[in-house]
């Protein structure tokens, strides 16, 4: 009898933690979004949630763990699955394959573009956080680096081969790009045409690969 109520009360207390944890990220998310990272506390994040401080650390150990949990929420929102099946399209150019890109992270931006600002901003003073963001460069970088050493030989302009392109791609789709743009008020679409045109200017060879 005594297992039987275990049993049955334990998938209770899954889907209890599942729905804090929810919701202590969505409060988290809010609170970062509006205050930002050094100005949150975990008090104010716990109030917000209609929990006790001491959850927050049982649920995610410390400030920092709170913040790496949204992570996950930036691919999810930038939509991965889209981006790769573009790149992976029958017959996509090189020029299709760098606009699904700039309208990936233009997707990034729009959406959890909060959350890439909590890493960025959060990673001058927080370990965790640099690692963190760092993580997010390097998967990015690693997945440009497939595409660019892909194409065909002559693709890329004399002088560029993958890394560098890797290196020029990781500016134009950089945090501080974006962000500065954004502030002298680019709207996304302005600023995902403009990085879309300038990777292709700068990296490939063909004039009308390059849309000249």
């Amino acid at each position: 009898m005594e297992q039987d109520k275990r049993a049955y009360s334990s998938p209770h207390r899954e889907a209890q933690a599942r729905e804090t944890r929810m919701r202590l990220s969505a409060e988290a998310r809010r609170l970062f979004a509006e205050k930002g990272w050094t100005k949150t506390t975990l008090k104010e994040v716990a109030a917000a949630a209609g929990v006790a401080e001491p959850t927050v650390y049982a649920v995610f150990g410390n400030k920092a763990g709170l913040a790496t949990a949204l992570v996950d929420v930036v691919d999810d929102e930038a939509d991965v699955p889209k981006l790769v099946r573009e790149l992976q399209a029958e017959g996509a150019t090189p020029r299709e394959q760098i606009e699904a890109m700039a309208r990936h992270r233009q997707r990034m931006f729009d959406g959890p573009g909060d959350i890439v600002r909590l890493l960025f901003e959060g990673s001058v003073t927080n370990d965790v956080l640099a690692e963190a963001y760092r993580n997010g460069e390097q998967r990015g970088d690693d997945g440009r680096r497939r595409i660019f050493s892909s194409w065909p030989e002559g693709t890329l302009r004399d002088g560029i081969d993958a890394e560098a392109a890797c290196d020029v791609a990781s500016l134009a789709f950089g945090y501080e790009v974006w962000s500065h743009l954004a502030a002298r008020g680019w709207p996304s679409d302005r600023i995902r045409a403009w990085v879309g045109s300038m990777l292709c200017r700068d990296i490939l060879a063909d004039q009308e690969l390059r849309g000249e």
